[in-house]
């Protein structure tokens, strides 16, 4: 049974067993507290990351945990207008997620990180206000967990953040997702991703098929507003898409929300680092949120193994985690968070016009020089003195506060 350790980690998910690992590495004893029986159970997304991110993060991936490349994307508009982009050499990638949390978590358990499943963290041991440890319930036993550090990747759910009297993220940028694997999808690049933009198709989102090597593919859509499955069962059935999928069959449905208000305004507290959806550090365009997030449990890692070595957990010492991941992620968050905000403004109609305007500027052009993906305000400053990119930028602009 333990009852000590320097880092409790909530949640076994990719943050946590990132800051888990890296903690570890800098000598901490490190125990991940997951409520599941095993890790990367459920998955909660699809999986698509850039291959720049994680080369960024320093994670080379097994050839099992991939399920495939991507070197280019086609966007769709609500009429069916379509405008593509298509890179030289792969870009992105699509990850099996059970894998991939389990090559996570194999990776801290191989450094020294401990993991405890089936253990529910129900809320945090608080002396005035610093935090001391958790409470934990496992099988039914309730167990008490001393730490210097507690690192709350414990996802969307934010029991714990609340516990720790830090405030949540903006629910009135959450989106309702619904994610599953399709069969006989007809006439699929494999190596070609697909987003269907449009209020009637994904209000407030977008929805998306990435294929698999086999004859599946990864299906899914998020929106703020009724229900998601009805939303999937009539873009699977309009229009635009119908064709596609004739005859085929979706298994394998999950369920989850996606934070795309930008990040929560603070991230520590004495003895206490939040970081993943938690932290809301999602891109609030895409909705991805495996790079961002393992940014900052990088972060978390680095610090929380330095304030263990220097007996130091106060926040002010803390604070670090957060200059740290703002330094990186801040001006990005904003200009995604900004860009997400007058997309929603925009009508289906005012949608296809863009689609119209971007394909006649030859948009596609300029954007192929794009170096990073997940850094999406940088790369727009960088391309800002593109003719195609300031009229289609002027149109996005005008037609969203009009």
């Amino acid at each position: 049974m333990i009852i000590e350790t320097d880092v409790a980690v909530v949640g076994g998910g990719p943050c946590g067993s990132l800051a888990a690992l890296i903690a570890a590495k800098k000598g901490a004893r490190v125990t991940v507290f997951e409520e599941h029986p095993a890790i990367g159970v459920p998955s909660h997304c699809a999986g698509h990351l850039s291959l720049n991110g994680l080369k960024r993060l320093g994670l080379t991936l097994p050839s099992s945990v991939i399920e495939n490349t991507f070197k280019s994307a086609v966007f769709v508009s609500p009429s069916g207008r379509r405008f593509s982009v298509r890179f030289a050499f792969p870009v992105t990638c699509a990850v099996d997620r059970r894998l991939f949390d389990q090559h996570l978590a194999k990776m801290a358990s191989r450094t020294g990180a401990q993991y405890s499943l089936n253990s529910r963290v129900e809320s945090l041991i608080r002396e005035k206000t610093k935090v001391k440890g958790v409470v934990t319930r496992n099988r039914g036993t309730t167990e008490r967990i001393s730490s210097n550090i507690v690192v709350d990747a414990e996802g969307i759910v934010s029991k714990i953040l609340k516990n720790a009297e830090l405030k949540p993220f903006n629910s009135e940028m959450l989106v309702k997702a619904i994610a599953g694997e399709v069969e006989n999808v007809k006439d699929v690049e494999k190596d070609c991703i697909e987003v269907y933009l449009g209020n009637r198709i994904a209000s407030g989102f977008y929805a998306w098929l990435i294929p698999k090597k086999d004859d599946t593919a990864k299906i899914g859509l998020a929106t703020n507003k009724g229900n998601p499955k009805e939303y999937l069962d009539r873009f699977m059935s309009n229009k635009v898409s119908n064709a596609r999928f004739r005859g085929s069959r979706i298994s394998h449905l999950t369920y989850h929300s996606i934070p795309l208000g930008g990040p929560i305004s603070k991230t520590y507290t004495h003895g206490f680092l939040a970081v993943g959806d938690v932290a809301s550090q999602v891109k609030p365009t895409t909705g991805g949120g495996l790079i961002m997030g393992l940014t900052c449990a990088r972060f978390a890692g680095e610090v929380a193994g330095r304030a263990i070595k220097e007996a130091d957990c106060s926040a002010d010492f803390l604070q670090q985690y957060e200059a740290m991941w703002r330094q990186e992620l801040e001006f990005d968050m904003k200009a995604m968070l900004f860009a997400r905000k007058l997309m929603n403004q925009l009508s289906d109609r005012e949608i296809d016009k863009l689609f119209s305007i971007t394909t006649k500027l030859r948009l596609e052009k300029t954007l192929v020089r794009v170096k990073d993906l997940d850094f999406q305000g940088m790369e727009a400053m960088r391309l800002v003195g593109s003719p195609s990119v300031l009229f289609t930028l002027a149109y996005f602009f005008f037609s969203a506060l009009t």
